[in-house]
């Protein structure tokens, strides 16, 4: 019996299907599937649903599709809270979508609890207390915000 036919239906089919994953149609669908189910239920589906979140995230913030990314992260924040194993990085990500949304102030806000929380301590993605405060300096200093919000010197004694 001659496999070759069958295999190829597969690749195709597998093709097809993958490329339609990143279609709106298609993330709409993920993240249909990844918030519809309880959170703590079944702990290994909650890992394998804040990932796809993540990942998502990810995927629509390199794609460009800012707002698209902000509610990947958003739902996988909201979610999963700190149990998440991507929580951290999903903030940092978050406060990038921020940025390119023309939020700055929102964007200061989440980097400013980072920085507070000591982000980098809990997931080794997250930027340095160092990187993060030269970025809230940098979008405040830009977008004219009020430093004064923000105070920092008092935590650098720890």
């Amino acid at each position: 019996m001659d496999l070759s036919k069958i295999v190829w239906v597969i690749v195709i089919l597998v093709v097809v299907g993958g490329a339609w994953l990143l279609t709106d149609d298609g993330q709409d669908k993920v993240y249909e599937d990844a918030t519809s189910r309880l959170v703590g239920n079944d702990p290994d589906q909650d890992v394998i649903d804040e990932a796809a979140l993540s990942k998502y995230g990810d995927l629509n913030l390199s794609m460009f599709r800012h707002e698209k990314a902000k509610k990947f992260y958003t739902a996988a924040v909201e979610r999963y809270g700190t149990e998440g194993k991507n929580y951290w990085w999903n903030w940092q990500q978050l406060a990038k979508c921020e940025e390119k949304l023309d939020n700055a102030k929102g964007a200061v806000d989440i980097l400013y609890n980072l920085w507070l929380k000591d982000g980098d301590a809990f997931d080794q993605r997250v930027s340095s207390r160092e990187n993060l405060e030269n970025r809230i300096k940098n979008l405040v200093e830009l977008n004219d915000l009020n430093i004064l919000n923000y105070p920092m010197d008092a935590r650098r004694l720890r």
